[in-house]
């Protein structure tokens, strides 16, 4: 069975970095690049739901 954890984040640049906030699992990052502030990201969720996301995010949708 596949269980569906629905995240959403919000990534702003902010004083040269960029800083994602994920208000459900209350998780903020910070990177120089939008692909490093992701990969923070993403290890942040894993320690949060305490196992390895395999596939890595399904969808990222930038505004």
């Amino acid at each position: 069975m596949t269980i569906f954890f629905p995240f959403s984040a919000t990534i702003r640049q902010e004083n040269g970095f960029y800083i994602s906030i994920c208000s459900e699992a209350d998780i903020i990052c910070k990177g120089i690049t939008i692909e490093e502030v992701i990969e923070n990201l993403k290890k942040e969720v894993e320690k949060f739901l305490g196992e390895e996301l395999s596939s890595g995010f399904s969808k990222i949708i930038f505004y």
